[in-house]
């Protein structure tokens, strides 16, 4: 029994010690894609964030922070996809529906940039007034508008 108990310590001080690795690579990948894209070096973060979705599949931080670099880098579609790809994974907040719904409209689709907005400012989005913003103009578009296509 007393060898069990040992054992089961082992494990789980393996266990806590990769978790506290895992998470401090993947502070360093963080901080690493952070440093790049202040240095204007977007496509670098990109790539920090493409591999930290691969080496985490299931953080909706690492999905979050790549659909950040896909919309500045205008891979709007793959924004898209990587925001909703951490809303279900359990991103609660509201940056994800901000950013999806800012790709939505450089895309030209007023439809779900606006759903997105509004689902946003029910999250608690840190600047109501701006989607409040960003909403009435999209109100405003005329039925058919082409979007912010770049």
């Amino acid at each position: 029994m007393q060898r069990l108990i040992v054992l089961f310590g082992c494990i789980l001080a393996i266990t806590f010690g990769a978790a506290n690795l895992a998470m401090a690579q993947t502070d360093a990948a963080i901080a690493e894609g952070q440093e790049k894209a202040a240095a204007g070096d977007i496509k670098g973060a990109l790539q920090v964030y493409l591999k930290l979705t691969e080496t985490h599949p299931d953080s909706y931080e690492a999905h979050a922070l790549l659909g950040g670099m896909q919309l500045l880098d205008q891979h709007y579609a793959d924004a898209v996809k990587s925001f909703q790809r951490a809303i279900s994974l359990g991103d609660e907040g509201a940056r994800s529906f901000v950013g999806m719904g800012m790709a939505y409209m450089h895309m030209g689709q007023l439809g779900p940039a606006r759903a997105a907005f509004v689902e946003a400012k029910s999250r608690g989005v840190a600047d109501e007034e701006g989607v409040d913003q960003v909403i009435a103009y999209i109100d405003k578009r005329k039925p058919g508008a082409t979007g912010m296509q770049h």
